[in-house]
């Protein structure tokens, strides 16, 4: 048998109580660095795979891992496997995009900053293997058929668009979901698509740019070549955005109800956890969020008790009151970096600017992930009736799980065995 071999990930710890004897008051916990939001390949990602993230975290000491994949949790088993072969900690999560009926009737945008409405929540430490009934399961299928059908309905287009004028390039849903994609197809794969087809037909700098001139309606192109994330925010833009000659509007079927969305992630042994934009969209906080005592209102009438930040897009001082507040109210607090983009940016988590998290951020950050990893214990040693605990003793276990796995599993970090 290989080091991970096929025994569940949760059945190689201690029981409960002897993981407790050996917990740590909070205050004398020393944080590891934690990444609690990355895409993969089975979504869309700058990664070109498993192996590529994890080592990378590895390369800048990030310790504790999060997969946070849209709608799918199939990379979880590679995620765990690639995660222990190289001692760092895997945290299962999900992405999910609903609609706020009542916002969205009031014209108020929630955590998008262009759909009153539409609504971005995150599910943290998901069972594995799934427990999710079969009815929530063809939700989430019928949610990826439609993404599916709406990426197929644009690649028809864009062919059509790309004849007329008068450019040798065809892309298929199957060379896509071959070399690009799993089981989920979005709008960035037809956009990483249509770029790789344009570097191959290109010789040089020149015919690169005349291709991109071409397949935009004659409008030069304004990123640079070299700029790759750039260049496909680019054609999504003028090929797939609205008003594009190759945009087609997403079907409503393809967002569930936030209350489903809550309902799908406690039933797959998650916790509900919305995701905070802030000033992450030019400076301007959504009517949303832009009152933080109001908005702890929301979200504790809609049951949340968790929160994440992709601090990359907010300003060091808004998120650091914005973090304080609600872990004041009880909230666990997660930070990540998406990586949802081709756009390759480190693993550690920054503020806007790349200004580091200060020693507080980091430490709230540990205890988020901690509360995570306890979770996914209780999961799946109790099931998902466990009984309720504080968030400190959450955290105490967590801290103890996360002593344990590095013992095992990795040389001893920063002190924290």
């Amino acid at each position: 048998m290989n080091r991970t071999g096929k025994i569940p990930f949760y059945d190689r710890f201690p029981d409960r109580d002897s993981l407790m004897k050996s917990a740590r008051q909070v205050g004398d916990m020393t944080p590891v660095k934690v990444n609690n939001h990355i895409h993969t390949p089975y979504s869309f990602s700058a990664f070109e795979s498993m192996t590529q993230a994890v080592h990378m975290a590895v390369e800048e000491d990030v310790r504790v891992l999060g997969i946070n994949d849209f709608y799918v949790t199939d990379g979880y088993a590679e995620f765990i496997e690639t995660c222990m072969a190289r001692g760092i900690f895997p945290l299962l999560n999900i992405e999910l995009i609903g609609i706020s009926s009542k916002e969205q009737e009031n014209g108020i945008r929630v955590n998008d900053p262009n759909n009153p409405g539409r609504t971005y929540i995150s599910g943290k430490g998901l069972a594995h293997p799934s427990i999710l009934p079969d009815g929530q399961r063809q939700k989430l299928d019928r949610v990826i058929g439609e993404s599916n059908r709406q990426v197929e309905a644009m690649v028809g287009l864009l062919n059509e668009w790309f004849a007329r004028q008068n450019v040798d390039i065809r892309i298929t849903i199957e060379e896509i979901m071959k070399n690009l994609a799993v089981n989920l197809l979005r709008e960035r794969h037809v956009a990483k698509m249509v770029r790789l087809k344009v570097e191959e037909m290109a010789n040089s700098d020149t015919e690169f740019y005349d291709i991109m001139k071409a397949i935009c309606g004659g409008r030069s192109p304004e990123k640079e070549r070299e700029d790759i994330a750039g260049t496909e925010e680019e054609l999504r833009a003028r090929l797939l955005k609205a008003g594009a000659p190759a945009f087609v509007p997403e079907d409503e079927r393809a967002f569930l109800p936030l209350e489903e969305i809550i309902a799908v992630i406690q039933d797959a042994g998650g916790i509900p956890t919305y995701p905070l934009l802030l000033d992450g969209a030019g400076g301007q906080v959504t009517e949303f969020e832009n009152n933080k005592e109001q908005l702890l209102e929301s979200l504790q009438e809609w049951g949340f008790r968790s929160i994440e930040f992709i601090p990359l897009r907010n300003r060091p001082e808004k998120l650091e009151e914005y973090t304080d507040f609600f872990y004041r109210e009880g909230f666990s607090v997660s930070f990540g970096t998406e990586h949802n983009t081709t756009a390759m940016r480190p693993l550690t988590v920054s503020c806007m600017g790349n200004v580091p998290l200060d020693e507080t951020l980091v430490r709230k950050s540990y205890l988020g992930a901690a509360a995570v990893a306890a979770h996914q214990y209780r999961v799946a040693r109790e099931g998902v009736a466990y009984e309720p605990w504080s968030r400190e003793r959450m955290e105490q276990l967590g801290d103890a799980i996360f002593r344990h796995y590095f013992g095992t599993f990795g040389p001893v970090v920063n002190g924290l065995v």
